[in-house]
């Protein structure tokens, strides 16, 4: 007889899950069905209950008639999407995760970023079936998201995330369609969560003259690393990733053809970039590079018996030739900002801030665009192009000028 579990939420009965053993394989592990029964409106628990196990007495039987043809015809037996009944839970752990993600394919914090994400995503749909998923199953998932779920600080979640939920479940879904475990894809008739568009966190003119004025009084490589950060609009894991050999003295350029970062699982990898678009020879500023050949001297003269061509130039503190810990970075350069009383800003934040004071001072979007190493100009068009209302009388006095108006 199938086994019956209630499935709930918040303390209310929303379903009943059926599963069934049909025997063991050439391991002696046993082969489970599974499928989700959705109460119909109107029953009380007790009858509820009763429907329950007609209906799981009807299923069980037509599951274990396809079961046996399926055993009967071996390998030309393919059972069709609609007769499928696989656990979701099972799927994306046992199939779409590995096969997809932990593939080799992608850098570890990618596989971290995904694995994180469908830990929700999997607590949420427990004992669905993925066949029987619908799209009205999926919008009241993302409602969940936008109304009611917290994280563990109590903070509700960002409409970027929820965005992120939702590409998620558009590759799982893609996924069991491509493989055609599913007959339709669900998420096609889901309309993705709208994006909230805000405003990019920059320094203005004014506060990056109090900032450049702060750094005079900073230890020597901290106020190189700000400086390379907001001048040169390199990522912080770009940054941390340089070595000597990537400074080009003569041409006043760096290469940035590796990044640091930080996972729980892996602690500090060092890796290529972002994207491929990211591995990238920009210009410095002749200040800047100024101050990275004090520090090679300043380095050089405290190991004088070692070879920099190799060394990190932000290395760690016991090993030249290991980078720091990118978080601690974060941490130094957001106690500077609050410190000084200077907006409360990121290492990224100050990539932004390039951005965004290279375009004000008149910086074409091409050239931003292969600084910052974004794949296209959309990017760079999309988050830091944004008239302000002295950029717009210049523009309309240009006009008027131009016309005698």
């Amino acid at each position: 007889m199938a086994n019956i579990r209630e499935n709930k939420r918040d303390g209310k009965l929303i379903s009943y899950r059926f599963t069934v053993c049909l025997g063991r394989d050439a391991n002696n592990r046993q082969i489970r069905r599974y499928t989700t029964w959705d109460i119909p409106e109107g029953l009380t628990p007790a009858k509820a209950r009763k429907a329950a196990e007609r209906a799981a007495d009807t299923w069980e039987r037509e599951t274990r008639e396809e079961y046996q043809k399926e055993k009967e015809l071996g390998q030309a037996y393919t059972l069709p999407p609609e007769k499928r009944r696989d656990s979701f839970t099972t799927f994306v752990n046992d199939v779409w995760f590995p096969l997809q993600i932990c593939n080799g394919n992608d850098k570890q914090t990618t596989v971290t970023f995904y694995k994180n994400m469908k830990k929700l995503i999997v607590e949420y749909f427990d004992g669905k079936v993925l066949q029987e998923i619908s799209p009205l199953h999926i919008q009241k998932f993302l409602a969940y998201l936008s109304r009611e779920y917290k994280t563990r600080q109590g903070k509700a979640l960002s409409p970027k995330t929820i965005r992120h939920y939702y590409n998620v479940l558009g590759l799982i879904f893609a996924y069991a369609e491509k493989q055609g475990v599913i007959a339709a894809n669900p998420m096609q008739k889901v309309d993705a969560p709208k994006k909230d568009k805000k405003p990019v966190d920059a320094l203005t003119p004014e506060q990056a003259k109090q900032f450049f004025s702060l750094l005079l009084d900073s230890p020597l490589d901290f106020r190189c690393m700000l400086q390379l950060l907001v001048t040169s609009g390199i990522r912080r894991g770009e940054c941390i990733g340089l070595k000597w050999k990537d400074i080009d003295e003569r041409a006043g350029t760096i290469t940035i053809e590796r990044s640091v970062v930080y996972t729980p699982e892996s602690g500090i990898i060092i890796s290529t970039p972002k994207t491929a678009d990211s591995i990238r020879t920009i210009p410095i500023m002749q200040s800047t590079l100024k101050l990275l050949q004090q520090l090679k001297q300043q380095t050089q003269a405290k190991y004088p018996d070692t070879i920099l061509k190799e060394v990190f130039v932000f290395h760690g503190e016991k090993d030249l030739f290991l980078p720091r810990d990118p978080n601690s970075v974060t941490c130094k350069v957001k106690r500077f900002m609050r410190r000084n009383g200077l907006p409360d800003l990121s290492p990224h934040d100050l990539r932004h801030s390039c951005a965004t004071l290279l375009l004000s001072q008149g910086a074409d979007i091409k050239s931003v665009q292969e600084i910052l190493g974004h794949a296209d100009a959309s990017t760079t068009l999309n988050f830091y192009v944004k008239a302000d209302l002295r950029q717009m009388q210049a523009a309309t006095e240009k006009y008027a000028a131009a016309f005698n108006l």
